[in-house]
């Protein structure tokens, strides 16, 4: 299994972070094998194989010991640089043994729980401490955080300063590992942190509405063209073009989700940005995959049957090609599409935000 995609024929952060860090901790390598195991089990036939579920649970039991004991000495007497490196390498593992196993994280509090660490190594004191693969971890579990705000941004728990980390020194990471250029990523978090602040009632709708129009005219602005990539490869352009598509689909949803219906203009032409693109990369690109999170935005505002066909043809290649069933992914578009498709409550719109329960 792939965790990351490499810039260059280097190796993917996978074997250059975590693959370490297993020789080192026996809870990151308890954590590996658990994720391994799972991914076996899935990968091998249609039905898993029970003994690899079991042993993939038997070891995901294990990291989780290790990581409270080290949580445990963080708590009396503060952990070292190394042992901060370990903890985020288990939780970065032990969710994606979830996402993997089933497509949500039960571990949601360990996300949670790493936003005080996630911060710390973000801090600008702490600039002499970070590693490579800290600043992977760090990008990985940001990136992890903001999905969850896209469901629901009062999910969202990691702070402005960690998203601004990514942006000035995770770029590399951000873009070979998730696809999402670091700009687009700092800007919609910034929307996400007001659409929380606005869900708590201390920032009004006024203000809520002058910050989406703020960004709205920044993504509709973005220029894909001068932006640096890791290589001068054009899958990169296509990437982040894709992903500014997928955050404009949340912006123009708030501040009434149910306003706006998916066949409006505004929304059915991010829609089709991301299906040319994902018609123009080569489906057997080692960039395809990282289409995933804009093609499920653009299925669930997908506002015909080709469309949704189209799409469900292209998860189902990301599927084959990584192993992962990406099971809640799959399931929250058919019941968005169903639901849409009866409308039994005369919707304008059906989100699918309403449907969403990870993490």
């Amino acid at each position: 299994m792939e965790l990351g995609m490499p810039a260059s024929a280097s190796g993917s952060p996978f074997r250059s972070h975590i693959l370490p860090l297993a020789h080192q901790h026996q809870g990151v390598l308890h954590a590996l094998l658990g994720l391994s195991a799972c991914h076996m089990g899935l990968s091998r036939a249609e039905e898993t194989i029970p003994e690899a579920t079991t042993l993939g649970l038997q070891h995901r039991a294990d990291a989780l010991v290790c990581l409270g004991l080290l949580l445990l000495k963080e708590a009396s007497q503060g952990l070292t640089a190394a042992e901060e490196e370990f903890v985020l390498a288990m939780v970065v593992l032990l969710v994606f043994h979830d996402i993997c196993e089933s497509g949500v994280s039960s571990h949601g509090a360990h996300l949670t729980g790493m936003a005080f660490l996630c911060s710390r190594i973000a801090s600008p004191s702490a600039y002499p401490r970070r590693t490579t693969a800290s600043m992977f971890f760090l990008v990985t579990l940001a990136w992890l955080d903001m999905l969850r705000g896209f469901s629901g941004a009062e999910k969202l728990a990691y702070s402005n300063v960690v998203r601004k980390c990514v942006r000035d020194h995770g770029s590399l990471h951000l873009q070979t590992f998730i696809g999402c250029h670091p700009s687009i990523f700092y800007q919609i978090g910034l929307t996400l942190e007001a659409a929380k602040a606005h869900r708590q009632g201390s920032l009004s709708t006024a203000q809520f509405q002058a910050t989406l129009d703020d960004t709205e005219t920044f993504l509709r602005g973005w220029d894909s063209d001068q932006a640096v990539y890791p290589t001068p490869e054009p899958e990169w352009k296509l990437l982040a073009d894709a992903y500014c598509h997928a955050c404009l689909l949340r912006v123009m949803r708030w501040p009434d989700t149910f306003a706006l219906p998916c066949t409006d203009e505004r929304i059915q032409a991010s829609v089709v940005a991301i299906l040319d693109i994902a018609a123009t990369i080569p489906r057997t690109s080692r960039f395809y995959k990282r289409l995933l999170f804009p093609l499920f935005m653009a299925g669930a505002d997908a506002a015909s049957l080709h469309q949704m066909h189209y799409v469900r043809l292209c998860i189902d290649e990301i599927k084959e090609s990584t192993g992962i069933p990406h099971h809640a992914l799959t399931q929250l578009l058919t019941d968005v599409w169903e639901e849409r498709r009866t409308n039994p409550r005369g919707l304008r719109n059906v989100p699918w935000m309403e449907f969403y329960t990870a993490f």
